[in-house]
């Protein structure tokens, strides 16, 4: 399961139940990222500066964002672009 980590730093809120997750770290510090053993992937960016997410469409099975969402100054612009990378999912019925 691939799992963007929004705003990420040093530490990611998973369970260590969810061991098998791929996960991509975002966030605005590169040392911080460094120190986070969960991230498979580190993307640092300032998405107050620009709220483009630097993935391609449906690239995530899920989105995370634990702590910070206060400090986002464009929130329905990084919403719609978590909206954008996310995959959709598939009903059967």
């Amino acid at each position: 399961m691939q799992v963007l980590d929004l705003m990420s730093s040093w530490v990611s809120h998973l369970p260590a139940s969810c061991a098998d997750l791929a996960v991509t770290g975002l966030g605005m510090n590169a040392p911080e990222l460094d120190q986070n053993p969960r991230l498979a992937a580190r993307v640092v960016r300032d998405i107050n500066a620009d709220p483009t997410l630097p993935f391609a469409d449906a690239a995530f099975d899920a989105v995370l964002c634990s702590m910070s969402v206060e400090y986002l100054t464009r929130p329905f612009e990084v919403f719609a672009e978590v909206a954008r990378v996310l995959k959709r999912a598939r009903h059967s019925c």
